[in-house]
């Protein structure tokens, strides 16, 4: 049923200790569940001898609740004490999951009373899943059993539908209390979890957000990042800015290490990656937390070669043991081809010798199989200024190249394409000039010399079309020019605006051009004439802005005058927009010009 308001646990209130995160220790969370487990076996063996027994645990206020419930949590070892407790208090294990995909599927097949989940979830993460079950099927009561922050994470959970946040460091009767509060329609929730603020430097940060830095932790791109959570992968570009300011850091490193700082990522055994020794000169441990909480592969090497340790991302990309990376040289890395690994201490001491940070990008084979990878390295420098050894990483973007090379195919194809048809179109022009001039009609036949002139004018579109006219810019005042346009024509000029001095640098027989053609567009005389406006604006950085708009009856239409004007006002730089209202024809056209000294 729904809930006006939560019912909030009063758990550890006079006990400060609670409010302290503490690691989670899986062996001592199994020991207790197997507690519960051997409790159910001797339940189970009560139950046979007196069935009344079983009915009297199975029964609540209120009726009969025995619930099917849906595990969620990537810990084998977890989701068996779990199945123990949960059959000793009477329940039916529906299903387990490890991930946020098969939950999703196992909800839908199964259709659980009562999901209990864990935060920490490969890839997009508990909070999405509390978020994706319940608006898929508010029946469902959604408990979080998580060794998650709780001061953080307990309001989040109740904030995206959960009925219940139990931490796993809490009892078990504590987790045993909350699943019958859950069933029963009740909010479980400690109170000091509930406070605000009190979720440490992660408080400020939205469900969403907790998600995107999550898997930014974990070393996902953009594009995965994007698939999983199902939003645009400019969205979470957008996600990763709002990260990167209200964290107040400046890199993807950054936001990772704060991301393990808050136990946000789970399944670190392994984090550590290798490393020489475990007492490290005071830099080069700072050196090897930037290393161990970096998304990419990333390593130290000495400046002989010499890997002095890497991180776990170094061990997973390149399936080498830590053992194998210990100590080993440019000769070690069997992942390359052998006349890349003879090549590869020559390069790196030339690096060393020169002493200054490198970044590029190389097509190489690892084990075989063509990859693109983006290289980066920075000297390492002691405390006293000597040289130590290179700070180095790597990004795989075979995926990325591979988009950027499809681009460009397309980007290839589609210009030769449309080179094609303006072939096609000026062969086709010329054609039709060769077969009216072999026509041989007198000069005067009605007709012929509009004609002549569409085919020129078509000529000319495709020499604008094919960017074979290159503008010539000359100074001149704007004005004049327009005037000196007008003569003999039945267009009336009205400037609105125009500063004392309108010399501007423009391509004077190009923009003639255009208002011939432009005014081809209107049918003029004296008893109606077409009305030109003309206003002019001095800008920043010496330039004059030029808006010109034509009135006028409009002629007979003509996509080729149209086309023509349009291809003229691009080649000028400018802004060209046709209107027609009945029958009349506006015409805009703004341009940008270079102010010139007057002459």
């Amino acid at each position: 049923m729904p809930l006006e308001q939560p019912v909030i646990s009063t758990m550890g209130m006079d006990d400060p200790s609670r409010r302290r995160v503490r690691k989670p220790d899986h062996t001592q969370l199994a020991r207790r569940l197997e507690s519960f487990k051997l409790q159910a076996s001797s339940l189970q063996l009560a139950a046979s001898q007196s069935p009344m027994l079983v009915a009297q645990r199975s029964f609540h206020k209120g009726g009969w609740n025995v619930a099917t419930v849906l595990l969620v949590d990537p810990t084998p070892i977890v989701r068996s004490a779990l199945r123990g407790l949960l059959e000793s208090m009477g329940h039916a294990i529906g299903a387990e999951a490890v991930d946020v995909p098969s939950a999703l599927t196992l909800a839908r097949e199964t259709r659980p009373e009562l999901v209990i989940l864990e935060m920490a979830l490969p890839g997009a993460g508990g909070l999405d899943l509390l978020r994706r079950l319940k608006a898929r099927d508010p029946a469902p009561k959604l408990l979080v059993y998580s060794r998650q922050n709780p001061e953080h994470f307990a309001p989040l959970c109740f904030q995206s539908g959960a009925s219940g946040f139990v931490s796993k460091d809490e009892d078990l009767s504590e987790l045993r209390k909350a699943i019958g509060d859950v069933l029963a329609g009740r909010a479980h929730f400690a109170r000091n979890h509930m406070l605000p603020g009190s979720g440490g430097e992660l408080d400020s940060l939205t469900p969403r957000e907790l998600a995107v830095l999550k898997l930014i932790a974990e070393g996902h791109s953009n594009l995965s990042i994007a698939e999983q959570l199902r939003i645009n992968f400019k969205t979470v570009s957008t996600y990763k800015g709002h990260l990167l300011e209200k964290l107040h850091v400046g890199s993807n490193v950054e936001l990772a290490e704060i991301a393990r700082r808050n136990g946000l990522v789970g399944g670190q055994e392994n984090s550590a990656g290798a490393m020489v020794a475990d007492v490290l000169p005071l830099e080069l441990g700072m050196l090897r937390e930037l290393v161990n909480a970096s998304p990419n592969p990333m390593f130290v090497r000495t400046t002989t070669g010499t890997l002095l340790f890497c991180n776990q991302r170094f061990l997973d990309y390149y399936h080498i043991t830590a053992e194998e990376a210990l100590n080993s040289g440019f000769a070690d890395a069997r992942w390359f081809s052998a006349s890349l690994r003879q090549r590869l201490p020559e390069m790196f001491e030339r690096l060393v010798k020169e002493g200054v940070p490198v970044s590029v990008s190389n097509r190489v084979e690892v084990f075989g199989e063509p990859r693109v990878l983006h290289f980066w390295m920075v000297p390492y420098r002691d405390a006293n200024g000597h040289f130590a050894g290179m700070l180095g990483g790597l990004q795989d973007i075979t995926t990325s190249e591979g988009h950027l090379i499809e681009l460009r195919d397309r980007a290839l194809a589609a210009e030769a394409q449309l080179r094609q048809r303006a072939d096609l179109y000026k062969s086709s022009l010329t054609e039709l000039a060769v077969r009216l001039q072999n026509m041989e009609l007198h000069p005067a036949t009605p007709g012929l010399a509009a004609l002549a002139d569409r085919l020129a004018r078509l000529r000319r579109i495709c020499d604008l079309e094919d960017a074979q006219v290159a503008p010539l810019p000359v100074s001149c005042e704007l004005c004049a020019l327009i005037e000196r346009t007008l003569i003999g024509q039945a267009v009336s000029l009205l400037t609105l605006s125009a500063p004392s001095a309108n010399w501007v640098w423009v391509d004077v027989q190009l923009f003639s051009e255009w208002m011939n053609s432009a005014l081809a567009l209107f049918h003029s005389d004296y008893d109606a004439p077409t009305l030109l406006r003309l206003s002019m604006t001095q800008r920043e950085n010496g330039r004059l802005l030029a808006h010109l708009q034509i009135n006028g009856q409009m002629a007979l239409d003509s996509i080729i005058d149209r086309s023509h004007a349009e291809h003229l006002a691009e080649q000028l730089g400018g802004h060209f927009n046709y209107q027609r209202l009945e029958n009349e024809a506006v015409v805009t056209f703004e341009l940008e010009l270079l102010m010139a000294t007057a002459r």
